[in-house]
Order: structure tokens, then C-alpha cells, then sequence
């Protein structure tokens, strides 16, 4: 029999990267100093490159740090175990790339960026994969710079399925009319279909994330199917080979 010291020094113990209490000011706390970092990444590009392709470099850098910071939010050690952590979590991520973007159109139109797509349009789709795509990526292979690259890359194939489209529709010169290129004007169809597409792949995956949290015990009590099949199965094997 346990003393009640045992049991209140046992009732004590709680893992130090879960909260009792989750809350987005606790998140947005954590989560200050790469925030700092993503918020700053694509400034130099906005202020120095007004008179070339600065739109467009800027918002790769805009999309890569909020990508960093998403995979910051939930690395593995840190990654929230319950649906309130979760939504906690996912708020205080919203909250700092809403504000990213912000500070990006401003910026850009302060320093009289030019681009042939609306900044705040650039701005949106930059940061769209760090609100699902890679978060879903983050907690399901718990590979921070893996979740980077492999989102980087569904998002380059989401880019050449428009492309193709793009030939279909407009012949062999789709290239030499700029129906791909970067101008919003030529290539409505193919930026169109890119960015529905990175919509709709992020959208799942938070859709996915979230019913990680709000049904854990149906992924447990699958999980628990599973060994249990595989330990039938082991069981069976050795009768056999006897």
C-alpha cells in the first residue's frame, strides 16, 4: 500500500512539454523568438528588390520561415497531447502568421514593390501550407526539416499538375504565351489551379490534425487492434513451425 506522500508526490508529476492549462498568450509566448525570426526573413528582399522579381522571392521567403515556425510549433517533444492544446496551439500559429502577412503587404507596398499578383493575395498563399499542410506533415512523420522539404515538394507537384493542365488547354506555345509564367494577367488558369490545389491539400491535413486530437481514443483503440492481430498472427506462426 502506497502512503498518501506517494500519492501526492505521484498526483505531481506531469511531463514538463504539456500544460495544464493550455492557452494561445502561453503558445504565442513559446513560440516568440522564431516568430521574430519568420517575421523578419523576408524584409531585406521587400526593401531592396522593388525593381525586380523582389514580390516574388520575397514570398518564398515569407512562405519558408512560416513553414519554420510551424514546424517550431509542433516539434516533436513540444507537440500538444489534447484537443484543447491542439486548437491552443494552431490559434497562437494563426495568430503569428496572420500578423506575418500583414507586416509582408505593408511593407510591400510601402517600398512600392512591384507584382504582377495583389500582395496580400501573395501574402495569403504564402503562408496557406504552414496552416495545415505542414503541421499535419510535422506530426506525422515528427521530422521537422523533413516536413519542410516533402511540403516544398507536394507544392511543386501541385505546380506541374497545373502545368499540364495548362498544355492541355492551351497547346504546344502554352510556355511561349505565358500561360506558366508568374503574371497573373497570362497565367490566370495555372496560378489558379496551383494555389486551389495548396488550399485544398492544407485544408485536409488541418481537417486531418484536428481529428487527431478530437477522436484519440479511435486511433488508440485501432492501434491496439493492430498489435493485438499481430500478436495473433506471431502466435500462429510459432504453432506452425513447431
Amino acid at each position: 500500500m502506497r502512503s498518501r506522500e506517494e500519492d501526492a508526490a505521484i498526483k505531481s508529476i506531469r511531463p514538463m512539454s504539456v500544460s495544464a492549462h493550455p492557452s494561445v498568450v502561453t503558445d504565442l509566448r513559446h513560440l516568440l523568438m522564431p516568430w521574430g525570426f519568420a517575421l523578419l526573413l523576408p524584409v531585406p528582399v521587400l526593401l531592396t528588390g522593388a525593381e525586380t522579381n523582389g514580390a516574388d522571392i520575397g514570398t518564398l521567403y515569407l512562405a519558408l520561415g512560416a513553414a519554420w515556425l510551424a514546424t517550431e510549433a509542433f516539434r516533436p517533444g513540444s507537440q500538444p497531447e489534447t484537443v484543447c492544446g491542439w486548437r491552443a496551439r494552431i490559434s497562437a500559429l494563426l495568430i503569428c502568421l496572420g500578423v506575418n502577412a500583414m507586416v509582408f503587404t505593408v511593407l510591400g507596398l510601402a517600398a512600392q514593390v512591384k507584382s504582377n499578383i495583389p500582395l496580400p493575395l501573395m501574402a495569403a498563399f504564402g503562408i496557406t501550407p504552414a496552416l495545415g499542410l505542414i503541421p499535419w506533415l510535422t506530426l506525422r512523420f515528427r521530422q521537422s526539416y523533413g516536413a519542410i522539404v516533402l511540403g516544398a515538394l507536394i507544392v511543386g507537384l501541385i505546380k506541374i499538375a497545373a502545368c499540364v493542365v495548362a498544355r492541355i488547354v492551351y497547346g504546344p506555345d502554352y510556355i511561349a504565351q505565358g500561360y506558366v509564367s508568374a503574371d497573373w494577367q497570362t497565367a490566370k488558369l495555372m496560378i489558379s489551379l496551383m494555389w486551389a490545389g495548396t488550399l485544398l491539400v492544407s485544408t485536409l491535413a488541418l481537417v486531418a490534425c484536428d481529428r487527431r486530437f478530437v477522436h484519440p481514443d479511435q486511433r488508440r483503440d485501432h492501434q491496439d487492434s493492430r498489435d493485438e492481430h499481430a500478436t495473433k498472427s506471431g502466435k500462429k506462426g510459432k504453432v506452425y513451425t513447431g
